[in-house]
């Protein structure tokens, strides 16, 4: 990122934000850098309003939405990787243990979206719309375990 003055107060966000080392880490500029302009610009007091424009090669506000998508997709990898080892050990789980293999099942539900795919499964079609008289129709239910 460029930093010029007209910036610097985007700058500022991001280092309230993440702090020195993360900041200095996603905007390539050094954290020395950015404590100084901290000393220098007061940062660390409380501001009614800014008036300066702000123009950005990288703007900060999209590196926090860029560390907030990264953090829910590690998230979500981590717990995806936990409830599969935890999956696992409920092979072997004992009635007891039922409540802890269902809070497993709903993490893993949540995560995987499991809800959502089921519901995108299910349509329903109005057969006479399709010039089909409905008394000649015949529907099976069809289940996943079939």
């Amino acid at each position: 990122m460029n930093a010029k003055p007209g910036n610097k107060e985007e700058v500022r966000a991001v280092v309230m934000e993440l702090g020195y080392e993360l900041a200095a880490q996603r905007l390539n500029i050094k954290a020395g850098t950015l404590r100084q302009w901290a000393r220098r610009f007061h940062w660390n007091k409380v501001r009614t309003h800014a008036q300066q424009t702000v123009t950005t090669v990288t703007k900060p506000v999209q590196v926090l939405a860029d560390e907030l998508a990264e953090n829910e997709r590690e998230t979500r990898l981590s717990l995806a990787r936990s409830a599969a080892r935890m999956a696992k050990k409920s092979e072997t789980a004992k009635l007891r243990d039922s409540q802890h293999v269902k809070n497993v099942a709903q993490t893993a539900a949540i995560v995987h979206k499991w809800d959502q795919k089921t519901q995108q499964s299910n349509v329903i079609v109005n057969v006479a719309l399709l010039g089909i008289n409905p008394d000649e129709v015949r529907a099976e239910v069809v289940t996943e375990a079939d």
